[in-house]
């Protein structure tokens, strides 16, 4: 058994998922002890001198959790970038062959081993950074053969890293070359076992341009009666109607929701759907930004994830994601930590991240007793030290 001293405890409380007002609602203590044994907190009480193993830090929250990347993938897409900049669309570039297609071609050509070490560099960055939980997601494969190379992918990072990647199966991410949207769709729908043998949630990028909620419909319906979680890349381009679909599937999120309206507001803050928002999108390509404020105001429960690719977003730093929360956004620094630990933890399949006795909850100890520092001075990483599964690694700070 060890302790954590913290100067400032910051951490949510009670059952996930926080919704509405109750983002808000933090735990707050000064000076207190952490007791873990066996990667679970036992208690957390005043501090007072006693003979177990300390460690002190200035504040003390969950670890963060990432609801949405597209890890695993590999190669870039800079000249893409440029284009953006010239004033391209990412329509444009997309329809042109570029975008989606362009990573899917280095990933097939990619080898299993080559594309393990590429990403365990990038989970490595994103644990510097006090993240110790991410969601990964195939989709840069668009043929059964590749979709299946990034989840063995996943399942191998997961053998050698210490970040936690939980896999979701997006092989409705663009429409391959060679094959309708039907006999695609199709395809995938007789290789649903071999994809059930990997992971247990399924993604679709239901948008302008890819697939249409008439287009995915009885194929959700039918993944979701061989036990697969729904989640959707939502209204990011173009409002077509996903939102409500997912609310009506009872999908467990709906992401990006650039595009959203007032009345799928509402059908989301009646429902157990989860509104998993990645401002960095937004800000890198330049588009508006979903409306936190009103989803939250509403009484939605909203994530936050990166969306860290090659292409709409290769930002990882959860710090940038906070501010960016913050700033265009409109959420408070309260509101910003749950949707970053319990939340986007509830999003991924667990309950119980929050810093209370009785839970398994990985911890991030920072070199400041400000949370709002990690917004404001975003360049600047604050971690002091990280506990995952109960072993303690520290890191040089500022």
């Amino acid at each position: 058994m060890f302790k954590i001293h913290a100067d400032h405890l910051l951490t949510p409380i009670g059952k996930a998922p926080k919704k509405g007002h109750e983002m808000k609602k933090i735990y707050e203590d000064f000076d207190v002890d952490i007791y873990i044994d066996n990667g679970m907190i036992i208690d957390i009480k005043k501090h007072t001198i006693t003979e177990h193993v300390e460690f002190k830090a200035k504040l003390v929250t969950p670890a963060f959790t990432d609801a949405h990347t597209h890890i695993p993938f590999i190669g870039k897409r800079a000249n893409e970038f440029y284009l953006r900049a010239k004033g391209k669309t990412y329509s444009e570039i997309h329809k042109e062959g570029g975008g989606i297609y362009n990573t899917v071609n280095q990933v097939r050509t990619a080898s299993i081993d080559t594309i393990v070490k590429e990403n365990l560099k990038f989970l490595n960055l994103f644990e510097k950074f006090g993240v110790t939980t991410i969601e990964g997601k195939s989709g840069y494969g668009l043929d059964i053969q590749t979709e299946l190379k990034q989840l063995k992918v996943i399942k191998y990072l997961n053998e050698i890293s210490n970040i936690k990647v939980i896999p979701t199966f997006l092989g409705l991410h663009a429409i391959p070359h060679n094959k309708t949207k039907e006999e695609y769709i199709n395809e995938i729908l007789q290789s649903l076992d071999v994809f059930k043998e990997f992971t247990n949630t399924i993604d679709v990028f239901c948008d302008k341009g890819v697939y249409s909620p008439e287009d995915i419909e009885d194929f959700f319906v039918l993944a979701k009666t061989r036990g697969f979680k729904l989640r959707f890349h939502a209204d990011e381009i173009e409002n077509v109607g996903a939102t409500k679909l997912a609310v009506k599937l009872g999908a467990i999120s709906a992401d990006h929701l650039l595009k959203i309206s007032d009345e799928e507001i509402s059908l989301l803050s009646n429902s157990s759907t989860i509104a998993t928002l990645m401002p960095g999108t937004s800000f890198y390509l330049g588009e508006s930004f979903a409306p936190a404020r009103k989803l939250i105001d509403n009484g939605v429960g909203v994530a936050l994830g990166s969306d860290f690719n090659p292409g709409s977003c290769p930002i990882f730093n959860p710090s940038f994601i906070m501010h960016l929360a913050l700033r265009f956004l409109k959420m408070e620094p309260e509101e910003i930590l749950t949707a970053y630990t319990v939340n986007s933890s509830y999003v991924l399949g667990f309950e119980n991240k929050t810093l209370e006795p009785g839970n398994a909850c990985d911890i991030a100890l920072w070199n400041t007793g400000d949370f709002i520092d990690l917004i404001y001075m975003f360049d600047i990483n604050f971690l002091s030290g990280i506990i995952i599964n109960g072993k303690v690694k520290f890191y040089e700070t500022v």
